[in-house]
């Protein structure tokens, strides 16, 4: 655990000594990271079930165990994940005989759009669309988000943002995974049934659902009711049922934005669910 800790830190120490000065929203938005990073680290990871574009069933607690499981949070509309598709396809084809595997997640969006995405952009490892559920059970509040999850079935990475570098967010914590299969202390699916079912809502960073009642000022309507839904549907956020929409909202009635105009909210709030440059 030390290991991965170190790993975990090194990762963290390239992604700010290699990128440009951050401003001060940035540097906002790089707290939300490293709380979120902090608190993930040698959690164990939520089970969960999802089905492929190709029409193949993941379910996480059958695949716990036998290889590194990193997930790839992403949204078609979002800047940041198109940047980051080429890298994590080059590394997944150079890595795809190994103990590795990639499952791209998708934010709630149609299956059509998805699937154009994925030929765009000649994607090799598996894609699938979530419906809310998983994203809320990992904590996703930005995207991309990459979630490494070793054979231990715990998180070894907790990254918001583009990976600049696939080679140096992964190639870290392979050797180390595949000490654990050699020795025989990788999870197995009954261990990791047990453990999951001791996990609380706390431990795993669930929350409350995200249908609560959010109750808008005026403001906070007028803003909610002219911004576009950056889910790529063609509503509104005020109108939207989506996860993200529900997230805007959220954030809007918690206010906090200070002097900045209608227009600069919603670029915020646009950069905070799409997060570029961290």
């Amino acid at each position: 655990m030390v290991l991965i800790g170190l790993a975990a830190a090194l990762v963290a120490e390239f992604h700010l000594r290699f990128k440009p000065q951050p401003s001060k929203e940035e540097l906002q938005q790089f707290s939300q990271v490293m709380s979120g990073r902090n608190k993930w680290q040698g959690k164990l990871a939520p089970d969960f079930e999802l089905v492929t574009m190709r029409g193949d069933r993941f379910r996480f607690s059958e695949e716990v165990g036998k290889r590194v499981i990193v997930l790839n949070f992403f949204a078609t509309w979002c800047g940041p994940c198109r940047d980051e598709m080429e890298e994590l396809n080059r590394y997944y084809q150079d890595h795809r005989n190994g103990p590795f595997l990639l499952l791209a997640v998708d934010a709630e969006e149609k299956p059509d759009r998805v699937n154009d995405y994925v030929k765009e952009n000649n994607l090799a490892f598996p894609v699938s669309i979530d419906d809310g559920r998983v994203e809320k059970r990992y904590g996703v509040s930005g995207f991309p988000t990459t979630v490494l999850i070793g054979v231990d079935g715990r998180v070894q990475l907790y990254e918001v943002g583009a990976l600049p570098n696939a080679d140096v967010a992964f190639n870290t914590f392979l050797p180390i995974n595949q000490k654990l299969l050699s020795s025989g202390q990788a999870m197995t699916t009954e261990a990791y049934l047990k453990q999951s079912g001791q996990v609380s809502q706390r431990e795993t960073g669930t929350t409350a659902d995200d249908k609560e009642a959010y109750i808008l000022d005026a403001r906070a309507k007028r803003i909610a009711t002219n911004m576009d839904c950056p889910c790529g549907c063609d509503k509104r956020v005020d109108p939207c049922d989506c996860h993200t929409s529900r997230k805007i909202k959220k954030a809007l009635a918690a206010g906090g934005f200070g002097q900045k105009s209608d227009v600069d909210i919603m670029r915020e709030l646009n950069r905070r669910y799409c997060m570029a440059g961290m």
